[in-house]
């Protein structure tokens, strides 16, 4: 009896810790990778433009980053829960990015598993359940 309560007890412990450290979107960095072809034609930048959110640095929703120590400062720039929550990226079809903006991506993704950032991407056509998790070695 003792030794069913005790695993009763280590098995709630341990979902509501593995629940409380779930990333969570609303409470993490945003951002969509926008191509630059598209950019060119609306006048904007390319790279990854970060989504106005109450969670981060006021300056934040008009960022636009386009190399991995940009991606990096800004993250860092994040306040901890936001850091904690992870990094949110929504891509377009491959084909719509060139191979050096293919190449920034796999970049940023390689720093997320070396600073141990949380980074979750999906396509916007497998929204809202399509994302994958990158920043852990496989």
């Amino acid at each position: 009896m003792n030794r069913t309560a005790l695993t009763t007890s280590f098995v709630l412990i341990l979902t509501t810790l593995l629940v409380a450290a779930t990333p969570e979107r609303s409470k993490g960095i945003s951002m969509h990778m926008l191509p630059k072809r598209v950019a060119d034609l609306g006048g904007s930048k390319w790279g990854l433009t970060v989504s106005r959110s109450e969670q981060l640095t006021p300056d934040a929703g008009s960022t636009t980053l386009q190399t991995p120590e940009e991606f990096l400062a800004f993250v860092q720039k994040q306040s901890s829960s936001a850091r904690e929550n992870g990094v949110w990226i929504v891509t377009t079809h491959p084909d719509a990015y060139s191979e050096p903006e293919k190449s920034f991506l796999n970049e940023v993704i390689a720093l997320c598993v070396k600073e141990k950032i949380p980074l979750f991407i999906t396509r916007a056509s497998q929204l809202p359940n399509g994302w994958k998790r990158y920043d852990l070695p496989n």
